[in-house]
Parts: C-alpha cells; sequence; structure tokens
C-alpha cells in the first residue's frame, strides 16, 4: 500500500501551492513531504503526507514529548528564576481557576503534575499507550479528533501543540467543543507563522515538524474552524521561545546540509 497520499487545504479543502520539500529532520525517519500554501486561509498544510494509517511510525519512543526531561538542578532553578516554570498553568488559571481539566496529547505528563492540587481534577489522552505510565490521573488512549474520550464536561481542555498533529481539525474542535462545560475554555498552543524564525530559517523552521505537523494554521484559519465547532477566540498569548527551540533550528539546518550536529544538546 502507498504509505502517503495527496490532501489539501484543512479548512477550505484548496490544492493551494507548492512551497518546499522537506524530510524529517527531527526524528531522521525516510520520506519526501509536499509543504503547500493556502493563499485563501494565509496556512500551510503538507501534500503529499504520510498517510494516518501509516503516521504511528513516525512517532518513536525516542520522541522527545514521550521523553521525560532530566535536567540539572541549576538548569530548573533558572527557568524558576525567568518565570517559565508553572507558565502555562498560570495562562490556564488567568481564566479557570479550578475544576477539571484535561490534556491531549499529554506526552510525558509534566504539564499535569502541575496541577497536583485540590483545585484541580485532572484527566489525560494520548495516541501513545506509553503515556498512561506516565501519568497518575485517569487516562485515554486515542485521538480527540476520531473519538472523544468517554469523560465527564470539563471546565479547561489543553493542545499544548497538538492541533497541527490532527488529521481531522475540524472534527476534533467540535469534540472538544462538546466536552467543554458552558462556560469552559479551550487552550491551542500552535507554530506562530508570524515568528521571526519562520522566515530566518525558512524550511529548517522547527515549527513545520513534517510529517508529524499536518498543517500550520494561520489565526484566520483557525478562527474560521473554530466558529465551525460553536466557539471564538477570547485572546491571544504569546508563548516563550526556549534557547532550546531557537538551537533545534541551527540543527535542522545542519542536517539538511546532511551534518549530523545537536547543537539543541549542548546549548540548551
Amino acid at each position: 500500500m502507498n504509505r502517503y497520499e495527496m490532501a489539501g487545504c484543512p479548512v477550505c479543502a484548496a490544492e493551494g501551492r507548492p512551497v518546499y520539500e522537506q524530510r524529517d529532520l527531527f526524528c531522521g525517519i525516510e520520506g519526501e513531504f509536499g509543504q503547500r500554501y493556502c493563499g485563501r486561509c494565509e496556512m500551510y498544510f503538507l501534500s503529499p503526507r504520510v498517510r494516518e494509517e501509516e503516521i504511528g511510525r513516525y512517532y518513536p519512543a525516542t520522541y522527545a514529548p514521550y521523553v521525560r526531561r532530566v535536567d540539572p538542578g541549576w538548569m530548573r532553578r533558572l527557568a524558576g528564576l525567568a518565570g517559565l516554570t508553572g507558565r502555562r498553568r498560570r495562562i490556564v488559571e488567568k481564566y479557570v481557576r479550578g475544576g477539571r481539566i484535561l490534556d491531549v496529547g499529554c506526552g510525558a505528563g509534566e504539564f499535569l503534575e502541575q496541577f497536583a492540587d485540590d483545585h484541580w481534577e485532572r484527566y489525560a489522552t494520548d495516541m501513545s499507550g506509553e503515556a498512561s505510565a506516565a501519568v497518575s490521573c485517569e487516562f485515554h488512549q486515542g485521538a480527540i479528533d476520531q473519538t472523544p474520550p468517554p469523560f465527564p464536561k470539563m471546565n479547561a481542555i489543553t493542545l499544548w501543540h497538538v492541533f497541527e498533529h490532527l488529521y481531522r481539525p475540524e472534527a476534533g474542535l467540535r469534540n472538544a467543543a462538546n466536552l467543554l462545560a458552558d462556560d469552559g475554555v479551550l487552550f491551542l498552543a500552535i507554530p506562530d507563522l508570524r515568528c521571526w524564525e519562520r522566515v530566518v530559517f525558512g524550511k529548517y523552521w522547527n515549527g513545520w515538524d513534517p510529517p508529524r505537523h499536518v498543517a500550520t494554521y494561520s489565526l484566520k484559519g483557525l478562527s474560521e474552524l473554530l466558529a465551525r465547532a460553536g466557539m471564538e477566540i477570547v485572546d491571544v498569548v504569546a508563548d516563550a521561545c526556549t534557547s532550546d527551540l531557537l538551537a533545534l533550528n541551527i540543527d535542522f539546518v545542519l542536517r539538511g546540509a546532511g551534518i549530523q550536529a545537536n547543537v539543541r544538546r549542548w546549548a540548551a
């Protein structure tokens, strides 16, 4: 069976225009993928891309979000002084003070550890069954754009850099909307097409991450999908750019030239 397929814009189904031919520079798994641009929605998407039934092989056990980071103590202290530790919890609690929280694509479970107190009841989902061993809360294995998890209504649902992985983004948003309480809030973190790194690093920007990121959304495209799911954007908050991500861009430039460097590891 052919491992690849052609696809249209996930918002308007347009064919788009070819921009880049890309490889998997993050995990180093073979394949060639086409980055296309949709002028109507001002966003990018992969075509050709890996078929959904084949994409699992591009998420090995060594895939970074599944690996719990063991940083030196001084790095954690510096992160705390810089205000990075707990930043995502502060973002959530700016809008929701407590209740049930669902982390979609929980990975190694580090985010939910920040909510281990009496204010929150925690839930988690992930495509990988290995994630269930990393979280100490109720867990459902699966994709939110396929079958919604069998959980009660949530006060907060988070997708930290998960949305760009979904093959059926509109279905994922509808399922999330149906899981939200009447006053619930959905938190989406996505690569920002307006950032300077995309301009500087071009096809080697880490925000592309082919073939796992099947689409890279603009505010226009995302707003349209949210509206179809009965939701609207209430705020846009910039996330912190770390030296880790900056070094990863440099790694991709070098790997694209055939140099197997790991600037990210020694510069972190």
